[in-house]
């Protein structure tokens, strides 16, 4: 089967090697470079802190990580373990992160409740939820490597092409539209990240939102160069340290019907949240007005109502989705991946029937 994917980030990229693998022949279509949208633009935080936690979230988890400690344990990939916290400010949410703390014990995870906020001199915090084995990757390596995997298993990747329609007959995918060229295909995936819903053919119906989520850099003297974990608060916003100094950016995951931003290349946060980023590292006790700010982007998430991603086929035959990541998509790559490739497949699982389109008809 000849299937073509839409979108060269980490969920486009798995979707290519995992189909290739199966012996799909597979073209991938990237209007960029490898992993330069809004994979570039990701923290690249893998989370085993699901909040709320359930068995369904530890086990999109756990499969997950199967496939990324194989990659760091070759030496593919380099993992940076930090930690995380959810910091509470009301006693009211730290005893709902003690119930978390449980359910997550329980699965298996490393989970503790700190008296305090770590290792920041925060007056509000009244405890914290703790999780010390998640971490960061670089995210565009782990697209560039799905790439190359990809290409080694006979998949090609074009980068530099945009897919301007997605042609069907009979209710049927047939081939994509380039700007010059027509592709026939028997299936097609819609891997765009919160360009997705602009692509042809897509399920104008389903529940998908776009958040923008703008993400500040300062620059920091070397005093303040301590070891922070992957750090959210109760005011949606967080921090993560970087090679140069701190990031601070606005999470903002929530769907909300009547809202949905429209993603553009080049945005910067405005004064306004570089003002409310000084705050809260202020507010930790760091000396922000010392800092400089380095760097800027807004970062782009596709939500959907339950948190969890949409993948399998839509309403149109042979038309498959791996949208709405909702905040996860380095978490969740690698299993999008393997659902995709098993979904043209035929194949059934009450993994795929838990995040298949249907599930909100």
């Amino acid at each position: 089967m000849t299937v073509g994917i839409i979108g060269g980030g980490v969920i486009g990229t798995s979707c290519a090697y995992y189909l290739a693998e199966r012996g799909h022949d597979v073209e991938l279509f990237e209007r960029d470079d490898i992993g330069g949208g809004t994979t570039a633009a990701s923290m690249a935080v893998f989370v085993w802190q699901a909040v709320p936690p359930s068995e369904f979230a530890h086990e999109l988890r756990r499969r997950a990580w199967d496939e990324y400690s194989v990659f760091i344990e070759d030496g593919e990939l380099e993992y940076t373990q930090t930690g995380l916290l959810h910091v509470a400010w009301l006693d009211s949410t730290l005893e709902t992160y003690r119930e978390y703390a449980d359910s997550l014990r329980d699965a298996g995870i490393d989970a503790e409740i700190l008296p305090d906020a770590g290792p920041y001199d925060d007056e509000r915090a009244v405890g914290a939820l703790s999780t010390p084995e998640d971490g960061h990757f670089d995210p565009v390596a782990i697209a560039e490597l799905y790439a190359e995997k990809a290409r080694n298993v006979g998949a090609t990747i074009r980068t530099g092409t945009e897919v301007r329609g997605v042609q069907t007959e009979s209710g049927s995918v047939t081939g994509i539209e380039l700007a010059d060229e027509r592709i026939p295909v028997d299936a097609v995936v819609n891997a765009a990240g919160p360009w997705a819903v602009d692509v042809a053919g897509m399920d104008a119906e389903l529940p998908v939102r776009r958040t923008a989520g703008p993400i500040v850099g300062f620059e920091t003297p070397d005093d303040a160069d301590t070891e922070i974990p992957f750090t959210l608060f109760e005011n949606e916003l967080y921090v993560r340290r970087y090679a140069k100094g701190l990031y601070v950016g606005h999470y903002n995951t929530e769907f909300r019907a009547d809202e949905d931003a429209t993603p553009t290349t080049g945005d910067s946060p405005d004064d306004d949240f570089e003002r409310r980023a000084r705050n809260l590292l202020t507010e930790l006790g760091f000396d922000a007005d010392r800092f400089r700010r380095e760097t800027g982007w807004i970062g782009y998430r596709t939500v959907t109502p339950d948190g969890l991603p949409i993948v399998g086929e839509g309403r149109t035959e042979d038309y498959y989705l791996a949208v709405g990541m909702s905040g996860l998509g380095i978490t969740r790559a690698p299993v999008v991946g393997q659902l995709i490739s098993e979904a043209v497949d035929g194949e059934s699982s009450p993994m795929l029937r838990q995040l298949s389109p249907g599930r909100f008809e």
